[in-house]
């Protein structure tokens, strides 16, 4: 196991209003002096690495630079937060009743819509930050790795680099879960005692008073399309006072799945949706943490829902299977060594 180190900078201006950035992806403007990546090889000192230089995914099958201009966007580790500014995703490609379900392109349904409190944990997130110094603020980038599968591990299928940020020596990951302001959200890519810390933070930020994870519900309501992302030209922070939530990675899925269904593409339930990607799996927490995790049972994610309108299990109850990634060098090919 090695760790990866990158000192950088965060600009709270990124925050909504303000910015764009949101309570679980932060971007994270890095130093360019030397040794601001380093990799730290298990037993042995850490040392800078270029391995990241010119390095990129593949999203939707177009090259996306890990790092472009000293900047990274971090996907901030064991969180989910309420959707700010969410466009429904292309299921083109995806056939049900041996029908392509295609693309929403052209449709008037591709905005950016949000769910309730994601305005206020992001508020909250952003002056909480302000109070460990003045912007930007000096951060540092901390996440564990498996030696030998090189640095696609703290990257996912997105370019995120994914782990925790520090700021003055607070773990902002924890931090926010544990004042509330996010849901928690295990994967497998955690390590068991990642996962522990997490849940730790979760427990007590779940009454948090200035927290909003109090208001997440079990209850799936009807999709609002007219709650959308309001820009530059309407920041007025609105309060947002005790309106209710579900889990955010399903709001993804609902999201989707009703602009599909209002398009006419799509004329099923949300719960036989689900089903539509045999990938879409988690593991029960007791089962994965008791046994191997080749062992545990994958669960698809259909299973999380009962009837189309009740979410079956807590947030730390679940662990998900994070997507597979493929980080690739400047000659294009695969990065499996620092």
């Amino acid at each position: 196991m090695g760790r990866l180190t990158i000192d950088g900078t965060l600009n709270l201006a990124q925050f909504w209003p303000d910015g764009e950035s949101d309570a679980d992806t932060a971007k994270v403007v890095i130093d360019v002096g030397p040794g601001a990546v380093r990799y730290q090889p298990l037993g042995q000192s850490p040392q800078p690495t270029t391995a990241y230089e010119g390095a990129f995914v593949k999203v939707y099958g177009s090259p996306k630079l890990v790092i472009k201009d000293d900047k990274l966007t971090v996907r901030l580790q064991g969180i989910d937060a309420p959707e700010l500014h969410l466009q429904p995703q292309s299921m083109k490609g995806t056939k049900y009743k041996g029908q392509d379900l295609g693309s929403l392109r052209g449709t008037g349904l591709v905005k950016k819509y949000r769910q309730d409190q994601g305005e206020t944990a992001t508020v909250r997130l952003a002056q909480y930050l302000g109070t460990l110094g003045p912007s930007p603020v000096s951060c540092q980038f901390v996440t564990e790795v498996v030696d030998d599968e090189g640095p696609g591990d703290a990257i996912d299928k997105y370019g995120r680099f994914v782990g925790n940020v520090r700021v003055n020596n607070v773990d902002i990951n924890l931090e926010i879960l544990r004042r509330g302001w996010a849901v928690v959200a295990l994967y497998n890519s955690m390590r068991r005692a990642e996962m522990e810390e997490c849940l730790n933070a979760w427990n007590i930020g779940r009454n948090a008073p200035s927290g909003i994870v109090k208001y997440l519900t079990k209850t799936i309501a009807a999709f609002e399309p007219d709650l959308l992302y309001r820009g530059a030209a309407d920041t007025e922070v609105q309060q947002e006072g005790t309106r209710r939530f579900i889990h955010p990675k399903l709001y993804r899925r609902q999201c989707t799945w009703w602009a599909y269904r209002k398009h006419g593409t799509f004329k099923s339930g949300f719960d036989t949706f689900l089903t539509l990607s045999e990938h879409d799996v988690f593991y029960e927490l007791d089962d994965y943490l008791d046994d191997a995790p080749h062992v545990a049972v994958q669960v698809p994610i259909e299973k999380m829902v009962k009837n189309g309108k009740e979410v079956v299990y807590r947030p730390d109850e679940v662990v998900f299977k994070d997507a597979p990634s493929k980080l690739y060098g400047p000659d294009g090919e695969e990065l499996e060594q620092w």
